[in-house]
């Protein structure tokens, strides 16, 4: 080596004999070349410290020793004039080859970090639709008494199946099936044969059609929600135990009713029909 450092002086000084030391000792010629040189290159950047605290001959012998996979022996001492100094082999040709390795190395650790990193993040991101998931939903046959889907006590009462379904925010029928959105924020579809899936689109529940006005029966009849029903007109959801329609809780008191009433057209409206398949609040979709 030709940069007059304490090391390169070091390096052309004890080449000859690392490299002898480990032939001598059975390490093929150029696994041995290969153990110097990467054992020495290691060395550098701290070179002036080791020359200053260890007993750099006796602590590189070993390390040689060890790279090379022989075994350590206490008390061995480095060898010295086991071989001359040989021009036609420099060191400056294996130093490059344990370079090029220790980048290779360098670089398979990164690969290895960066894999390691994303497969932290695909589990996290595995975890966090797991736990988004769609609650796992009951479902059981029963035909729906009214002509629209409506939701009460943990259960959306779809055409042919009610799906126990706790948490349902807001709804809107969808096709057969409804779209819904829940309290953790997620937008599900349930099918019409009760099947939840995620991931559905909630622009049916921020594009509410206006229905048309309805004139109560009577003064106590208040109409809490109107939905479109299946097949063409509008199902309005009265309460006659309200007084104050700017209330948004649809409830039933001891002397009031729930009723349903259908219009097929403007002024085209069925009689009242009372409510009794839920004895709590109830709401239409």
């Amino acid at each position: 080596m030709t940069d007059g450092s304490d090391f390169a002086r070091y390096v052309d000084a004890r080449w000859p004999d690392l490299v002898g030391g480990l032939e001598d000792d059975g390490v093929p010629p150029d696994d041995a070349r290969l153990a110097v040189a990467t054992t020495l290159l290691a060395s550098r950047r701290s070179w002036s410290r080791r020359l200053r605290e260890e007993n750099v001959d006796v602590a590189l012998w070993a390390e040689v020793r060890e790279r090379a996979g022989l075994p350590h022996l206490p008390g061995d001492m480095p060898p010295h004039g086991v071989r001359p100094f040989d021009p036609q082999d420099p060191p400056d040709a294996w130093f490059a080859r344990a370079e090029a390795l220790r980048g290779a190395r360098r670089r398979r650790g990164l690969v290895r970090g960066a894999a390691a990193t994303l497969v932290v993040a695909v589990l996290a991101t595995g975890w966090q639709w797991w736990a988004s998931r769609p609650p796992e939903a009951e479902v059981r046959v029963e035909a729906n008494t009214l002509p629209v889907v409506w939701y009460a006590k943990g259960e959306l009462h779809l055409e042919d199946v009610v799906v126990a379904l706790p948490g349902i925010e807001e709804f809107v029928a969808s096709g057969s099936g409804v779209v819904a959105r829940l309290r953790s924020g997620a937008v599900v579809q349930v099918a019409a044969d009760g099947e939840v899936t995620d991931g559905a689109s909630g622009d049916a529940l921020d594009d509410l059609p206006e229905a048309p006005e309805f004139i109560a029966f009577t003064q106590y009849d208040v109409v809490v929600q109107a939905v479109r029903v299946p097949g063409g007109g509008w199902a309005y959801l009265l309460d006659s135990s309200r007084r104050d329609s700017a209330q948004d809780a649809i409830r039933q008191s001891e002397s009031g009713r729930r009723a349903l009433v259908i219009c097929a057209g403007e002024r085209t409206c069925s009689d009242p029909r009372t409510i009794t398949e839920s004895d709590g609040s109830i709401r239409l979709g």
